[in-house]
């Protein structure tokens, strides 16, 4: 330790502030990066969807009221005397793991392609996918069978080389970098301050503070921003939209909350630790 804790205030109060900075920037762009540079987004959104049981239950429902929107004739007879069994087989194609898998699939094509700032042009078949939801709505009535001459006009997604706006594999590129410089500053900036400190029980208690000051305000943050987002779901005028908007922000704002209450438990943590060390001197004494 004799390179260490020189007590020099003049030192020591830059690399505090300068810490609690670092440590913001990068809590809130580790947050953020876990949530939609780590892996694909849009599995997490989708997984989240399909794992609400209320959201497949009104997806069916929802289906059913918009197709006799427009439905006339034999169409509108046929979800007028079946909507109930309908509704049920969309809920229940929207639970097949078979989909689900199929979903990832595409999904993570797409990403993988944008990510990687492929040059070649590729395409996506959704055929399978939509042949699978056509398969249930089959089981419930034959006539579906006559959407199979759409479903063969339907052709591959075509994925073509970003030309203009941002580079998706060089933002990704960019976003992972800017985490890890916050990270190493972050680490610089608390050795600094252990280097000026005047002891260990002030750069445990310092840096437990500034854990346990981050720590809750990216939990208010996560707070505000949900409340945020429920607000702006409740304008949708779509009841499907409403329901959907919340579920699929969850797996995108969850890591700003993980990472504020780890940092305020080990905050508190830390402080504890400095009070529990006066209790057992003054026990001794």
């Amino acid at each position: 330790m004799t390179y260490l804790l020189k007590a020099k205030r003049a030192g020591a109060i830059p690399a505090a502030i300068f810490f609690a900075l670092f440590l913001t920037l990068f809590s809130l762009l580790g947050s953020l990066y876990l949530s939609v540079g780590s892996g694909n987004p849009v599995n997490k959104v989708s997984s989240a969807l399909i794992s609400s049981k209320s959201f497949k239950v009104d997806a069916g429902k929802y289906f059913v009221s918009k197709a006799l929107e427009t439905a006339q004739g034999d169409e509108r007879k046929l979800l007028l005397t079946k909507g109930p069994q309908i509704s049920a087989a969309v809920t229940q194609i929207l639970s097949n793991p078979i989909l689900h898998s199929q979903l990832d699939q595409i999904s993570n094509a797409a990403y993988t392609y944008y990510t990687s700032n492929s040059k070649v042009e590729q395409s996506i078949n959704v055929k399978p996918l939509l042949q699978l939801a056509l398969l249930g709505l089959e089981s419930v009535d034959p006539q579906f069978v006559q959407l199979k001459k759409e479903l063969d006009k339907i052709k591959p997604i075509k994925l073509q080389p970003q030309t203009k706006g941002p580079n998706a594999a060089q933002v990704k590129s960019d976003f992972k970098l800017a985490v890890g410089v916050l990270l190493l500053l972050t680490l610089l900036t608390v050795a600094l301050y252990l280097f000026f400190a005047k002891s260990r029980k002030g750069v445990l208690r310092v840096v437990g503070i500034t854990l346990l000051s981050d720590g809750l305000f990216l939990i208010v943050l996560n707070l505000v921003a949900g409340a945020i987002i429920k607000h702006q779901a409740s304008t949708a005028t779509e009841s499907l939209v409403r329901e959907a908007i919340p579920i699929a922000a969850h797996p995108l704002t969850a890591a700003i909350f993980s990472i504020g209450a780890v940092e305020f438990l080990v905050g508190i943590l830390m402080i504890a630790i400095t009070f529990l060390k006066r209790v057992n001197v003054n026990s001794q004494s």
